[in-house]
């Protein structure tokens, strides 16, 4: 008798056993069944392991209820029971600002708070500005409030060899910039890769009524950059609106907000 399961684990010896026990007139057959099992066992291998490689920063409220998205812009989304119809009873929106981790494999690991200020108040003026055109934007929590907060994960940089002076003068006021490709950090720094995480709260309860994770890791022949980042940041905006949007019109009158951009 064969142990099956013993050569499902993938151990080399159970394999070997497995050929030897074999007349050699089916010796081929038993080599092509052990190419099979090892192959099934490789791809059982890889799916667990793809799922679990993801750096979490611990930044969302939750990240159970994620799953694989079909959407281009995101990886990883969640959506509550009927959030889409519930949608319908907030009118208002409170933007947090946004979160930065910089990875600890990251080639460089430096940025001022002044500079990682004026990238965070870019970001989340630019959602803002998207939001406020059909949406209040308010400072505080409350019945008809949704609570959207976002952070730029596991940030990959790269200082570049030849940049600009970096000096930053005492007393130094800085405003919210429009773009947040007008900051200095983003001409002093490269960004090679960086995930996205944001989720959409009841500014009350707490509840999570939508989360999303983008991983853009950043490589060699595709690495991110900070355009690519302040895309995206227009991208989620855009996906905030139509669901809000969706909610006051029929069923049957609603778009779909995973097409375009």
């Amino acid at each position: 008798m064969y142990d099956f399961p013993a050569i499902l684990t993938g151990k080399p010896v159970a394999v070997i056993l497995f050929v030897r026990k074999f007349r050699r007139g089916k010796m081929k057959r038993s080599i092509k069944i052990v190419q099979s099992l090892t192959v099934f066992v490789a791809i059982s291998t890889f799916g667990a392991a793809s799922a679990q490689d993801i750096q979490y920063s611990d930044f969302l409220s939750d990240y159970s209820q994620l799953k694989k998205s079909a959407d281009a812009y995101m990886d990883y989304t969640y959506l509550a029971p009927d959030a889409e119809n519930r949608m319908a009873n907030y009118s208002a929106i409170m933007i947090d600002q946004p979160e930065i981790f910089i990875a600890p494999n990251s080639k460089y690991k430096g940025m001022k708070p002044d500079d990682m200020k004026a990238l965070a108040d870019a970001f989340r003026s630019s959602m803002a500005q998207a939001l406020a055109e059909r949406y209040m934007i308010v400072e505080q929590p409350g019945p008809n409030v949704i609570y959207l907060r976002f952070a730029m994960s596991n940030l990959q940089l790269k200082k570049r060899k030849k940049g600009l002076l970096s000096f930053t003068p005492i007393g130094i006021v800085v405003g919210v910039a429009k773009s947040a490709l007008t900051t200095d950090i983003t001409k002093k720094i490269d960004l090679k890769g960086l995930t996205m995480e944001m989720e959409v709260l009841d500014s009350t309860s707490g509840e999570q009524l939508a989360a999303l994770l983008e991983i853009r890791s950043g490589t060699k022949d595709d690495p991110a950059s900070w355009a690519e980042l302040e895309a995206l940041i227009g991208v989620y905006s855009k996906r905030v609106r139509c669901r809000l949007d969706n909610a006051r019109v029929a069923e049957e009158n609603r778009i779909d907000c995973l097409s375009g951009t």
